[in-house]
């Protein structure tokens, strides 16, 4: 999945102009004592990245770090045409497992990235999270959050107008016309924002296709099911009725992402389903004092079988080319240590990916938490997907099915035709 918030929502403008210019070297360089690092995420870790670069400045005065960031979309394009032309950073988010173009296993098999095997955060990648960190059983990526897709919500809003936050998808339609008599809306779409239109069917399918059935995504594999034959079907349904019930605010498809963040953060929308790194940019543009609660989607009317998406996140790997591997390396090493996963994930509102016992996490995560330490999360459904194309056809289709010109059946068999054509 690919989120994918940044502290002062107008910055990932100006941030990903920089990530853009792909003529420049970007690489890092050392001389005289002294190494410059550079390093490129998505906006969406923005908040994180800043309190990285602080820390670990301190505590190597002799490193610098020049970071550049930008929304998923851009990323995935620039950094690969980056990687190819020799002009990457040497230290870059690569999303776990497979799916998008800047995923593990497609730039792993480019050779864009260096194996991390033999660094100390290898032998305590959790079992659950090394399908997705290894090949072969060499480690690429240093896992350092533990993130969520779910709906965030303004809790501070809700109280004022006397809502609470639904747990069954009848409550959730009434919650949307609530909301909407009161001339606000329940959930704020990021529809202008490609990657962003994906996340709610990732958050309602894991209660109305992977809970139900643990084998899909092997089975799919197998080629014994389909996205169209699927209960996929039903989750683009709900996605569909939500738009039609009034749930997102008005302009919903050319709204964007720091624009749907703010509607929240303002109370003007009492929520938006995002991955839990964006609570941080929420916060940080709300009034003193609001508060946020990051929870489940209800799909059905049985609320016991409510689920969420959950899995590894924030991920990093090292160019293969970097001018300063060894100083990129060790970097890697320290975004992946109890103290960087530390500060890494108080800065997102996340969890470590590799537990820490003494960890506090953000109260806005607590339901979050109860759900994975129940066991009742399944992983985001890209990073088991054979090839990038299938995601992009995702988002290419989801704003037909918005925009009322692709049904749900006819959207789902052309991510099948995707899926069919393999690995690439």
């Amino acid at each position: 999945m690919r989120y994918k918030a940044v502290g002062a929502l107008a910055a990932s403008t100006l941030l990903v102009l920089g990530l853009a210019a792909c003529s420049n070297d970007t690489g890092g360089s050392s001389a005289n004592g002294k190494t410059t690092l550079t390093w490129a995420s998505t906006t969406s870790e923005k908040p994180a990245v800043d309190a990285i670069v602080a820390a670990y400045e301190k505590a190597n005065p002799d490193v610098t770090i020049t970071t550049t960031t930008s929304d998923t979309d851009n990323y995935q394009t620039t950094l690969r045409t980056q990687l190819s032309s020799g002009t990457a950073p040497d230290v870059f988010f690569v999303w776990p497992g497979d799916g998008n173009p800047m995923a593990m296993t497609v730039v792993q098999k480019a050779g864009l990235i260096a194996d991390l095997s033999n660094e100390p955060f290898a032998a305590n990648i959790p079992a659950g999270i090394k399908p997705v960190s290894q090949i072969g059983g060499k480690t690429y990526i240093a896992p350092v959050t533990f993130s969520g897709i779910g709906a965030t919500y303004n809790t501070t809003a809700l109280k004022a107008a006397n809502l609470t936050e639904p747990t069954t998808w009848t409550e959730l339609l009434k919650f949307c016309g609530d909301a909407k008599a009161i001339g606000k809306a329940a959930f704020a779409l990021a529809g202008g924002t490609p990657w962003n239109t994906q996340l709610i069917p990732y958050a309602l399918t894991p209660t109305l296709v992977y809970g139900p059935t643990p084998t899909f995504a092997a089975d799919m594999s197998a080629g014994k099911v389909t996205f169209a034959t699927s209960a996929w079907k039903t989750a683009l349904d709900k996605y569909k009725q939500m738009q039609d019930s009034g749930c997102f605010q008005d302009g919903d498809l050319g709204t964007a992402y720091e624009d749907a963040l703010k509607l929240v953060s303002t109370g003007d929308a009492f929520a938006s389903v995002q991955v839990n790194s964006s609570i941080t940019a929420m916060q940080q543009a709300a009034p003193s004092g609001t508060t946020f609660s990051f929870d489940p989607l209800p799909a059905n009317d049985d609320a016991t079988s409510t689920r969420m998406a959950g899995a590894a996140g924030a991920s990093y790997g090292v160019n293969a080319s970097s001018k300063v591997k060894d100083a990129a390396i060790k970097f890697v090493d320290y975004l992946a240590s109890a103290d960087g996963t530390a500060v890494y994930s108080t800065a997102a509102a996340g969890i470590p990916a590799i537990p820490i016992s003494t960890f506090k996490v953000d109260p806005a995560l607590e339901n979050f938490v109860k759900y994975q330490t129940a066991g009742k999360t399944d992983p985001f459904m890209d990073q088991l997907w054979p090839n990038s194309k299938v995601q992009q056809v995702h988002f290419e289709v989801l704003q037909q099915l918005l925009a009322g010109s692709l049904s749900s059946t006819d959207a789902l068999k052309q991510m099948d035709a995707a899926y069919a054509e393999g690995e690439g």
